[in-house]
């Protein structure tokens, strides 16, 4: 419980809710690409699309000074500890413990963010360059910021990350129309 209050203060005081509608919008970018993630190859979690703003060619989608959303679909109900498990899971393959220990606080206001989903839900990851937020949103309703732009290219990694990203081939399902990354 008091984990939970600590959360609340953190949120209240650092990121207030007028923040939350500074969020990237996925009407104004394009598609980039679209995959499906599997639990043991055969099990269909959900379906991810990537968004975008128009890319010049040479930025990479994880570059600070690029806006773009994750939406991810769901097929199955998965809990929200599930969520958490897997991102620090993956997030630890990728980073140092001193790369994440920067982000540390980030990732406990995002982590607190999540809720169980049931089939037919979707949670959309946006990262808008404008203000350098992050946003989770689930069923287009915002859950969460959080404003580093260091947390936002950590965070996509999981999926978007060129070593050990959560799936390799849904990453470059995802990454389908981008020339150069």
């Amino acid at each position: 419980m008091l984990a939970l209050i600590r959360l609340l203060v953190i949120l209240l005081f650092y990121y207030p809710l007028s923040s939350m509608g500074t969020a990237a919008s996925i009407e104004n970018m394009q598609l980039l690409g679209k995959g499906t993630a599997y639990y043991l190859k055969f099990i269909k979690v959900y379906d991810a699309s990537l968004y975008s703003e128009p890319l010049a060619g040479s930025e990479n989608i994880l570059d600070r000074d690029v806006s773009k959303c994750l939406q991810l679909q769901y097929s199955v109900g998965v809990d929200a500890e599930d969520f958490i498990t897997s991102a620090n899971t993956i997030l630890t393959r990728q980073f140092t413990t001193e790369q994440l220990n920067e982000v540390a606080t980030e990732l406990e206001i995002l982590h607190g963010g999540y809720t169980d989903v049931e089939e037919g839900d979707s949670y959309t990851l946006c990262y808008a360059k404008t203000t350098q937020t992050t946003t989770l949103a689930l069923n287009n309703q915002e859950v969460v910021s959080v404003s580093s732009p260091d947390f936002a290219e950590i965070y996509f990694s999981i999926w978007l990350g060129k070593t050990d990203p959560l799936d390799e081939e849904l990453r470059e399902d995802l990454l389908a129309n981008i020339a150069v990354q």
